[in-house]
């Protein structure tokens, strides 16, 4: 056995296998960790270019583009769609996620939300509202209202969480 020792290192050589043990700092060119934050890809793009907040989730739902009241068209069926009141026209805005499978999370931050329609499976959505959390059941496809309002009075929720159905909570 051959031991060489550097800069904050040693390497011990034994015959086939060679071990690295460092005691300093990492280089500049050293790689990322592999540990997984499960922060939503992309999550800075979204936000300026779509004006949506995605924090977290595990990749079975993640956002697709968001679609103005002004076209009229809404997401496409399958798709998750998010309905968040804009205080100037067009005054609404329809955000649209993907989903894989039957289990999985996103955590978000969308203030106006006044409603949800579900995607291909069962959904759970959270919201904050004036008078505490509440977590609405929807079904596949189906819309439901998030708290919207009534009379003159704006929707005050803010929608904080998507899970499908199937998943541990």
């Amino acid at each position: 056995m051959k031991v060489m020792a550097g800069v904050g290192a040693a390497v011990v050589l034994t015959g086939a296998a060679v071990f690295v043990a460092n005691s300093g700092s990492f280089a500049a060119d050293t790689p990322p960790s592999i540990e997984e934050d499960f922060s939503h890809p992309g999550a800075e793009r979204i936000l300026l270019e779509h004006g949506l907040k995605v924090f977290k989730g595990d990749g079975h739902i993640w956002f697709d583009t968001s679609r103005s009241y002004e076209t009229g068209e809404q997401c496409p069926v399958g798709q998750i769609q998010v309905e968040k009141h804009l205080d100037v026209e067009p005054y609404g805005v329809w955000y649209c996620f993907k989903t894989k499978g039957t289990q999985g999370y996103l955590t978000l931050e969308v203030p106006g939300t006044f409603g949800v329609r579900g995607g291909s499976e069962p959904l759970e959505a959270t919201a904050n509202l004036p008078e505490g959390p509440k977590t609405y059941q929807i079904e596949p496809n189906k819309p439901v209202a998030i708290s919207p309002g009534t009379g003159g009075d704006l929707p005050e929720a803010i929608l904080v969480e998507l899970r499908l159905a199937g998943a541990a909570s």
